[in-house]
């Protein structure tokens, strides 16, 4: 049941009202109480650092527990009234069931755990991001640290330190993971522990930090404190102009990632109707019975889908169109408890942590601002980008490129194909969750579904008889309706070679030479990006890539680890061509 998608959940039990795991054979914190502890170990010294800056703090945390550590720094730093964002970031191998985490936290008073327990994941390793206020955001990381810290790509300001004891969890406290830590500092960063064992502060200072001894809490005498030498300054990457070409799924999601920290954009609708615009999406994760790096992205994306708006988790009831693909769901289905993914009684495999996405509602939701322009040329003007539309021209230091029906702005490198897709609204009652068979068919909204699954590789919007009559045909298996209620949508998706979206900064195309690897990928065009090619899994993917494209624009702590950064990296393509 817990297979490599999932965590093994923490082993608790409970001594006098304070918890303590049976995996290390320690308690969570001190027994004279977590908030006491807590805050004379950690948050004080936190805030001691950031009460000079109004501009973003980072802080990470080895060992999220039961989160209170996160969940009083999101309270310290809303009674500070900075109207700045506070980025934290935490790591966890064994997290809480979240039934347990509901019943701790109940007994206080913060001001966060509400929205904390709302989005709290299933125990899925990888990245899942969680807004705890409008500026304080929660980078919780499930897996194990050793693995994890080296895919993290943040410059951190404070480290929490807050594993158990050294003795009884010596993977948490070893001379390696110093070193990662040094190496995501920015100079000045500061440490915080409660220990104050000797190769703690020895394994510290050999990676190259500065280690002093502080009075420790209740009865113990000393903990340590630590920083990476150099003067401390918050980060300030200042607010250059954006525009955002495309107006889909991808290009709202950047304008939300956008305004969620206070900052605008200007959102171009480029022209065309991508396949975005079909009333119903499907929001279910690309699962296969090995946990490639691929799939875990996919899992965490449709994670976060879950707090979008427009979204609508009904359940996503897949039926096998022939015995090897009933076969393999049943196989995903047995890596997973039943309250994520089971087998249903008709053998039709139950995504429960799915559903749909309501395009228009999303739209309406943003309230973004959209200019209707159809951009022909981006250009590099020495001190920005120009964009030349039919109407205007746009001056402009940064372009997200989300376009997917406009595909002459992408570069030929990419190869990104056009793909046909057709859907229709046919009236029906009482279809209460999304059905994925030959066709997918949606809830009724209104008294109507949409229908869809059709594709086909051509560059056109004409609506196609054979495609429609596919759809009707598959629906009519399942569902009866007249046929005289049908409207018909078509849209393009852009899709890429390996059918992974393209995310991350532009390659500069003439400048990679040699290059044999991903990290040898070095030269971009300054300040063009793209955020593209999500094909028929957008309403999935597209809102973390485009959380992790602004947060990564921004220096903030990356929504997706470095190795899932390196499988979307647009100069894949290179290197696979010149291989």
């Amino acid at each position: 049941m817990t297979g490599s998608y999932l965590l093994e959940t923490a082993d608790i039990e409970w001594q006098h009202g304070v918890p303590r795991s049976r995996f290390f054979d320690d308690i969570y914190w001190h027994r004279g109480g977590a908030i006491a502890e807590k805050q004379h170990v950690f948050i004080e010294p936190l805030m001691q650092l950031a009460a000079s800056a109004s501009l973003p703090v980072t802080a990470c945390e080895l060992g999220f527990g039961f989160g209170i550590n996160c969940l009083l720094a999101a309270e310290a730093w809303l009674n500070s009234g900075s109207p700045a964002q506070l980025n934290l970031v935490s790591f966890e191998k064994h997290p809480v069931d979240p039934a347990i985490l509901r019943q701790h936290l109940s007994q206080y008073d913060f001001q966060c755990t509400d929205r904390l327990l709302d989005r709290y994941p299933p125990p899925v390793r990888g990245h899942h991001v969680i807004w705890l206020t409008d500026n304080v955001r929660l980078l919780l990381i499930l897996d194990d640290v050793e693995s994890a810290l080296p895919n993290l790509d943040a410059l951190v300001d404070f480290w929490f330190l807050d594993g158990f004891a050294p003795a009884r969890n010596e993977s948490m406290w070893q001379p390696r993971l110093f070193r990662q830590m040094f190496s995501r500092s920015r100079p000045g960063a500061r440490i915080a522990t409660y220990s104050a064992a000797g190769h703690v502060r020895r394994g510290l200072e050999q990676a190259g930090f500065v280690t002093e001894k502080l009075p420790g809490f209740s009865h113990k005498k000393e903990m340590l404190a630590a920083s990476r030498p150099g003067d401390w300054h918050p980060r300030d990457n200042g607010h250059q102009s954006t525009a955002i070409v495309g107006t889909g799924l991808a290009g709202l999601y950047c304008a939300e990632a956008f305004a969620r920290r206070g900052l605008s954009c200007l959102l171009i609708d480029s022209g065309g109707p991508a396949a975005s615009a079909i009333p119903q999406l499907t929001v279910k994760p690309q699962l296969a019975a090995r946990p490639e790096t691929r799939y875990r992205f996919s899992l965490s994306a449709t994670q976060y889908m879950r707090s979008s708006p427009g979204y609508r988790e009904t359940g996503v009831a897949w039926q096998g169109r022939n015995s090897d693909e009933v076969s393999r769901l049943h196989r995903i289905s047995e890596l997973f408890p039943d309250d994520m993914i089971e087998t249903g009684n008709s053998g039709e495999v139950i995504f429960h942590h799915a559903g749909w996405l309501s395009f228009n509602t999303l739209q309406h939701d943003l309230c973004a601002d959209i200019t209707s322009d159809r951009i022909q040329k981006i250009g590099d003007d020495g001190s920005g980008w120009l964009l030349t539309g039919e109407k205007n021209s746009y001056q402009v230091e940064r372009v997200i490129l989300a376009a997917g029906f406009n595909r002459s702005l992408l570069p030929p490198e990419l190869q990104i194909r056009a793909i046909h897709g057709q859907a229709l609204t046919v009236p029906t009652r009482g279809v209460d969750q999304v059905f994925n068979g030959q066709v997918t068919i949606f809830p009724t909204v209104d008294g109507q579904s949409v229908v869809s699954g059709t594709y086909a590789r051509r560059d056109s919007l004409d609506v196609d008889p054979a495609d429609t009559r596919t759809l009707i045909n598959g629906a009519k298996r399942i569902i009866d309706f007249n046929e005289a209620g049908i409207e018909t949508y078509t849209g393009i998706r852009a899709v890429s070679r390996d059918r992974l979206p393209v995310v991350g900064e532009m390659p500069d195309w003439s400048m990679l030479g040699d290059a044999n690897r991903l990290s040898a990928v070095t030269a971009f065009r300054q300040g063009l990006f793209l955020c593209t090619a999500f094909g028929s899994r957008g309403a999935s993917h597209a809102r973390l890539c485009a959380e992790h494209l602004v947060s990564k624009i921004l220096g903030e702590p990356a929504a997706l680890g470095l190795k899932e950064q390196r499988m979307l990296a647009a100069g894949r393509f290179y290197l696979r061509d010149r291989r």
